[in-house]
C-alpha cells in the first residue's frame, strides 16, 4: 500500500516513514500542502496521513479544497491539538479518523491494516471508507431506533432522516452480533445524500476501534469466501458444478455488499 505523509516536522517525517515501511507499505513525505496537493496527483496514492497543523496552507485548508474533497483517498487527520471541536471539524471536511499526537502508532497500525484490505480487494470505483453492508439496530437518545445500511471501523450510514443536517452531532448505542455489551458513541453527520446518512465516529477509545475493524474484517472475509465457494460451484473449481449452489453462495456474499458477487448475479440473470 503506497502512503502519502504529509508533516510539518521532517524528524516526525521520517519516524512516520520508517514505522510505515516497517510494516511493508511504501512511504511518500512531504512537509506542505502544496506539496501535498502535486503528490496526490502524481502519485496515486492509497491513504493520506495529513498534520492539520502545517504552516502556511494548513491542513484544514487541504481538506477543504477541491481537490482533497472530490478524493477517493482515505485522509487521516493528525494534530497536536486534541480538541474534540477539531476533531469534529476534520471528520466533517471528510477525513476518516482523527489522530492526536503523539500518534498512537498501535492504532495506525490497526488503522491502515483494515485499509489495506480495502486497498487489495477494490474492483470498480473505490469508496474512500470501506464499509460493509450489515443489518445492526441503532439507538438515538434511547427512543429512536435506526437501521444501519452499513458500518465500517470509522462511522455508519443509516436511512435518510429528514430532520436532521449536515454538522449534527448525536450520541449512538448498538450492539454488533459478538456477544459483547453494546457500543456506546458520539457521532457527526458529515454527508447526507440519495442512499441515505453518513456519520463520522468521533473519539473512538483502541479497545472500541479494534472491536469494530474484527468485526468488519471478519464480514470481509466471510464475503470473500462465499464468492470463491460460488466460483467453484459455477466453473467446477474442485467441486462438482451445480448453478443453484453457486447462486446460493454468491447471493449470501451479495448481500454483504461484494460488489464481484452482485455482477456474477446479474450476468448469471439472478440478480436480487
Amino acid at each position: 500500500m503506497k502512503l502519502l505523509i504529509v508533516e510539518q516536522d521532517a524528524r516526525l517525517g521520517e519516524v512516520y516513514t520508517t514505522f510505515i515501511r516497517d510494516l511493508a507499505h511504501e512511504a511518500i513525505l512531504v512537509t506542505t500542502a502544496d506539496a501535498a496537493a502535486r503528490e496526490l496527483e502524481a502519485q496515486a496514492p492509497d491513504a493520506v496521513i495529513l498534520d492539520v497543523d502545517l504552516p502556511g496552507r494548513t491542513g484544514l485548508a487541504f481538506l477543504e479544497s477541491q481537490q482533497a474533497r472530490w478524493s477517493s483517498v482515505p485522509l487521516i487527520a493528525v494534530s497536536e491539538t486534541a480538541a474534540e471541536i477539531l476533531a469534529l471539524q476534520c471528520l466533517k471536511l471528510g477525513a476518516v479518523d482523527f489522530l492526536a499526537k503523539p500518534v498512537p502508532f498501535e492504532r495506525l497500525r490497526s488503522l491502515l491494516a483494515f485499509l489495506e484490505i480495502h486497498t487489495l480487494q477494490v474492483d470498480g470505483p473505490r469508496r474512500r471508507v470501506p464499509r460493509v453492508a450489515v443489518p445492526i439496530s441503532l439507538v438515538f437518545r434511547y427512543e429512536v431506533e435506526w437501521t444501519a445500511i452499513d458500518l465500517s471501523p470509522f462511522g455508519v450510514k443509516v436511512s435518510r432522516q429528514a430532520w436532521l443536517q449536515p454538522g449534527a452531532t448525536v450520541a449512538l448505542s448498538f450492539a454488533l452480533p459478538d456477544g459483547k455489551p453494546p457500543l456506546q458513541v458520539k457521532a457527526v453527520l458529515v454527508r447526507a445524500d440519495s442512499e441515505g446518512h453518513l456519520f463520522s465516529f468521533v473519539d473512538l477509545n483502541e479497545a472500541e476501534f479494534r472491536r469494530l475493524v474484527d468485526f468488519c474484517k471478519g464480514l470481509t472475509s466471510d464475503r470473500m469466501a462465499m464468492f470463491r465457494l460460488g466460483l467453484a460451484y459455477e466453473f467446477g473449481k474442485g467441486v462438482a458444478q451445480d448453478r443453484s449452489e453457486a447462486l446460493r453462495w454468491y447471493q449470501r456474499s451479495a448481500a454483504l455488499g461484494l460488489g464481484q458477487a452482485q455482477r456474477r448475479l446479474k450476468a448469471l440473470g439472478e440478480e436480487r
